[in-house]
């Protein structure tokens, strides 16, 4: 089995204001891990990002497959989120 490689750069790196700039697969893994509020990891839209966040550090998947839903789902939170 293959180790995880959490050093990926996302396709486009993204600002959420006052939280933290996402640049690779681990300031992603940072988000969910530390900054996301009570009860939102539970969610089905927040497990499919971190079950893509985990396919694409394994290389299963491609980091745009993460950056969509990721970005969608901070969309449907009303997250702002900056291009970089």
């Amino acid at each position: 089995m293959s180790r995880p490689n959490w050093s990926r750069p996302l396709p486009r790196p993204l600002k959420i204001p006052s939280v933290m700039i996402l640049k690779t697969l681990a300031d992603v893994r940072e988000l969910v891990e530390r900054h996301l509020p009570d009860g939102h990891r539970q969610r089905s839209t927040w497990q499919h990002v971190e079950n893509q966040l985990n396919a694409a550090a394994l290389g299963k998947v491609e980091t745009i497959d993460l950056a969509l839903p990721l970005r969608l789902v901070l969309q449907l939170e009303r997250v702002p989120c900056l291009p970089q």
